[in-house]
């Protein structure tokens, strides 16, 4: 009885280990870039946060929920002259120099 109850606890921990092992880990499909502000006016930068092609991240100031994010495709098919971007909470367009026109440095 004892040998089939370490059995069963064993394969249980088997399984679970063959689940969490095999989750794949897939990279973003986009390259994402949002630099946050203080107000709704848009003029005081306070952070910015990155996330790369190949799932790596990069951070610095704080998060508001005032922002302007800019997403390219990792696959390279975005046109140069306009990138997909949201302002505030609506998805459109921007052009590719945004930060040349405001301060997003």
């Amino acid at each position: 009885m004892k040998l089939t109850t370490t059995l069963r606890t064993f394969g249980m921990i088997a399984a679970l280990i063959g689940i969490t092992a095999t989750q794949p880990l897939a990279l973003p499909a986009n390259e994402v870039e949002t630099y946050y502000f203080s107000d709704a006016t848009y003029t005081q930068d306070v952070g910015y946060v990155f996330r790369g092609c190949q799932g790596d991240v990069y951070q610095e100031g704080t998060t508001s929920r005032y922002r302007v994010t800019s997403s390219t495709p990792c696959n390279g098919t975005q046109p140069l002259n306009g990138i997909r971007c949201y302002i505030g909470y609506v998805l459109t367009t921007c052009p590719a120099n945004i930060c040349d026109f405001l301060e997003c440095y």
